[in-house]
């Protein structure tokens, strides 16, 4: 009991979040024309702001974080052609939205929020070069997911250049290597400006999160995206905690790499799905349907880990 009152301190707070988005948007307290432009503004200058400031001020030592990165990367490696061979059997159309639901995380607003309830701000700072690692890798993979199912689109590296160079996260953590890099000395008033920002960035988008859910759409949610929520939330953590625990990671980095790699469906996957020809209603599916899933796969994990720890 006391293994899954540790886990449920940690997720029910996210879960309550979440939950409390949907209410506020159902009453009415929160517009759909809000939360869209709260979004954006997360996506585009609040997390930004915190994926610099946890990489910048961090004192980790980056060579530390190696087998951290690599777990965690493996383990999304291995699970793409898995689910590029049980998405055969379903509709061509349905196939990009369907892998890319079973990799792509919400490692930077879910996944963070996990690790900072879990281990608090040393955990983010350890944590932000992973969640760096894999958003480069979920948009490289991604492009050419998309592009390979979409015969409009011509897949190159001026694509997916273009798309790299224009996501806002990772100009975050260049310019954080950068500075780190260079040793240039941020100004305070402006780091401090940017710790504003970035801590403002995971309640507003857990609340963002649940005022763009649609019960209904959970409701009517097919196989399809039941069982690309069912990759993300338990192939991805599994392959990447075993690939680490084989590494001889430390039972708390084998928390961070639990907690981001089995974070649900990033909300940038429906805007992907949208913008690229792939099936956006199923991929707005598997954003709803994992994120609910994600709080009971989260807390399991958690607590298993715990009795591993002890």
């Amino acid at each position: 009991m006391e293994n899954i009152a540790f886990a449920l301190l940690v997720t029910g707070p996210i879960f309550l979040m979440i939950i409390g988005g949907y209410l506020l948007s159902r009453q009415g307290v929160l517009r759909k024309g809000f939360f869209d432009d709260a979004m954006v503004l997360v996506f585009n200058v609040m997390l930004p702001a915190l994926l610099f400031d946890s990489i910048y001020s961090s004192s980790a030592n980056p060579t530390h974080e190696i087998p951290l990165l690599t777990a965690g990367i493996l383990g999304t490696c291995v699970i793409i052609p898995i689910a590029w061979l049980m998405a055969r059997p379903i509709a061509v159309k349905d196939r990009s939205a369907f892998i890319q639901g079973a990799f792509r995380g919400n490692v930077a607003i879910v996944g963070l929020a996990w690790v900072e309830k879990a281990f608090g701000a040393s955990g983010v700072s350890h944590s932000a070069v992973l969640v760096a690692a894999l958003t480069i890798q979920f948009n490289i993979f991604a492009v050419i997911l998309f592009v390979f199912y979409n015969e409009e689109k011509k897949f190159g590296p001026r694509l997916l250049l273009t798309e790299l160079t224009k996501n806002p996260l990772l100009i975050g953590v260049f310019l954080a290597i950068l500075c780190r890099v260079l040793d240039f000395k941020v100004p305070q008033v402006v780091l401090d400006t940017v710790k504003i920002l970035g801590s403002a960035s995971l309640p507003l988008g857990l609340i963002c999160i649940g005022a763009s859910m649609r019960l209904g759409q959970l409701l009517r949610s097919s196989p399809t995206a039941l069982t690309s929520s069912a990759l993300k939330l338990i192939g991805v953590p599994i392959l990447s905690v075993l690939i680490g625990w084989a590494m001889g990671m430390s039972p708390t980095y084998l928390g961070y790499l639990m907690l981001i790699t089995g974070s649900p469906c990033a909300i940038s996957a429906f805007v992907m799905a949208h913008t690229m020809g792939g099936n956006s209603q199923l991929a707005a599916n598997i954003i709803g349907l994992s994120t609910v899933l994600s709080v009971i796969s989260a807390s399991i994990g958690l607590a298993l880990l715990k009795v591993y720890i002890k």
